[in-house]
């Protein structure tokens, strides 16, 4: 079983469970779950275990989770703020919109912070300063200014918080492009 595969089944059981479990504390039970499926699975699956392609690995594979946990939560906000915005309102279930979408900005947030350990334990793994790692390095930089101008924008300038979501999952995307394609395009 390779690396992809472990993460689209931890990514799955994620969807599996968030779908399955009706509580207000499904997102971080179901996020635990598919986290820890995803490291049993790593740590099964490869009998010797070197630490630092371990820890790259490990998370790599974390961060790609995050990411489709961001990209699902975004959906269902999306979906949510169409329904209202329609004027379709479901009373049995309360719903802040501001505050999913700072859930979603958090979970942005820890999603970058495992890219950027990522990119560190990459540094650790090479000793030469290649193409392919100045790519990540310069969109992982990308990424983390968008995260913090965003974060000042948010807290002294009033910045739509619905707007810096979308950017900063634009520019996840973007690091993650580099990180996957960055092979490819080298």
């Amino acid at each position: 079983m390779n690396f992809i595969t472990q993460v689209t089944i931890s990514i799955v059981i994620y969807f599996l469970l968030r779908i399955s479990i009706k509580r207000s504390s499904s997102l971080y039970i179901a996020s635990a779950i598919a986290m820890l499926t995803y490291i049993t699975l790593y740590l099964s699956v490869f009998n010797t275990i070197t630490l630092l392609p371990t820890i790259h690995f490990l998370v790599t594979g974390l961060s790609l989770i995050i990411l489709f946990i961001a990209y699902y939560e975004i959906l269902i906000l999306e979906k949510n703020v169409l329904k209202i915005k329609k004027g379709e309102f479901d009373t049995s279930k309360p719903f802040s919109i501001e505050r999913t979408y700072k859930l979603v900005f958090k979970i942005l947030g820890v999603g970058l912070l495992f890219l950027s350990l990522a990119l560190i334990s990459g540094f650790s793994i090479q000793s030469i300063f290649t193409a392919n790692l100045i790519l990540k390095t310069s969109f992982t930089m990308v990424a983390w200014f968008i995260y913090l101008i965003t974060l000042i924008g948010i807290k002294y300038f009033n910045f739509s918080i619905k707007y810096t979501v979308r950017g900063l999952f634009i520019s996840m995307w973007a690091v993650l492009f580099a990180y996957i394609a960055s092979p490819f395009l080298i």
